[in-house]
């Protein structure tokens, strides 16, 4: 196997403001977290090497989450590693009250690197096939185009995962479900699994 290492990379922290489901049920700093260890702990029993950028509940700026992806993948690269950098979301509609939106959804750098983008299609194709895209529309060309600051300033291939919305009753039972957990973590693994055997 291939010398490989994916960067999970928590988004927000616990002091961010808005950020949580209408009824407050579902803190996104914290289904973040819970679900960046999940991936965390399933790739190393897989045996493919992970690493949080993110380990504490308070915020990290969008600088410091780049500068610490970028220096982890320069050591890794200079050691002879590919590296993937996934940034884990929870999604919203427009206002603060409850939204018919649904599906999860991958975000790739407008002009991102052709991994990136092959990551984002493995991602959706994938979340077709597990029935997780919901009732939103994707792209032609298979992921959403995006300005994200860390799909922007990270130097590895990068993707944004939103994985449904918190504005959605429906969604939020399934988001804080274990099954919809390990759902949400099997299709992490499943995409991971075909971009390594692809690039």
């Amino acid at each position: 196997m291939k010398k490989f290492l994916v960067l999970i990379d928590a988004g927000h922290g616990c002091e961010t403001p808005g950020k949580r489901s209408p009824d407050g049920k579902l803190m996104e700093w914290k289904w973040n977290r819970e679900m960046a260890q999940l991936l965390y702990d399933k790739l190393n029993e897989i045996g493919i090497k992970a690493h949080l950028v993110v380990t504490e509940e308070t915020d990290v700026s969008l600088g410091n989450r780049c500068l610490r992806a970028n220096t982890i993948y320069k050591n890794f690269k200079a050691q002879g590693y590919e590296c993937l950098f996934v940034s884990i979301h929870v999604n919203a509609g427009p206002g603060s009250g409850w939204s018919n939106a649904s599906g999860v959804s991958v975000h790739v750098y407008r002009d991102g690197s052709e991994k990136s983008k092959l990551c984002g299609r493995i991602y959706t194709n994938n979340a077709k096939e597990m029935k997780l895209t919901g009732n939103r529309s994707i792209p032609s060309c298979g992921y959403w185009e995006c300005g994200f600051y860390v799909c922007k300033n990270t130097n590895c291939p990068a993707i944004l995962v939103e994985h449904d919305f918190m504005t959605n009753k429906k969604s939020v039972d399934f988001l804080l479900s274990t099954e919809g957990k390990e759902k949400l973590l099997q299709w992490h693994i499943n995409s991971i699994s075909e971009y390594l055997k692809r690039i």
